[in-house]
């Protein structure tokens, strides 16, 4: 009997293991099959010009981030609009898991009021009012951040 328990444990441990097995990415370590791979990469603009055609979607943007007491938006200098429109910005659980360590160091240790130049992963949201006092239309809620500098001209926003 015990002959016959020993390879059927094993095969179940190779069945069951296998499942829950995922590829990973050897650059960035993370699971291949993951959101970041199918985000669409959509320009600042595009999102406040079309924002009904990226609803609930994952997307990848590069914008301006803004912190401040009640304030977490992106935003663009390059977009010509009549008034600066922001973007509320959420991070999700466990973003910070998904992000390389130095890029999180500076997201985590930015100060108030000092621009970070940015390219977030997160799902696109229209539906509703966020932030403080409901006040932005628009909200990403950060999967991943992929990139995160203090621009060198940290008192004005850089152009792109």
């Amino acid at each position: 009997m015990r002959a016959f328990l020993c390879p059927l444990f094993a095969l179940t441990l190779v069945f069951f293991g296998a499942g829950s097995m995922q590829s990973r990415d050897t650059r960035t370590g993370e699971a291949k099959n993951q959101p970041t791979a199918s985000a669409q990469t959509v320009a600042y603009c595009d999102l406040l010009e079309h924002p009904e055609e990226f609803t609930n979607q994952m997307i990848r943007v590069h914008a301006i981030y803004e912190r401040d007491f009640e304030k977490s938006v992106i935003t663009s200098p390059s977009c010509p609009l009549p008034f600066p429109l922001m973007i509320w910005v959420e991070f999700d659980g466990h973003w910070e898991s998904r992000t390389t360590r130095r890029v999180r160091k500076t997201v985590s240790e930015a100060k108030w009021r000092v621009p970070l130049d940015v390219v977030f992963i997160g799902k696109f949201k229209t539906n509703g009012r966020y932030g403080h006092m409901d006040m932005y239309p628009l909200s990403i809620e950060i999967y991943k951040v992929e990139a995160a500098t203090v621009p060198k001209n940290a008192g004005t926003s850089p152009k792109f």
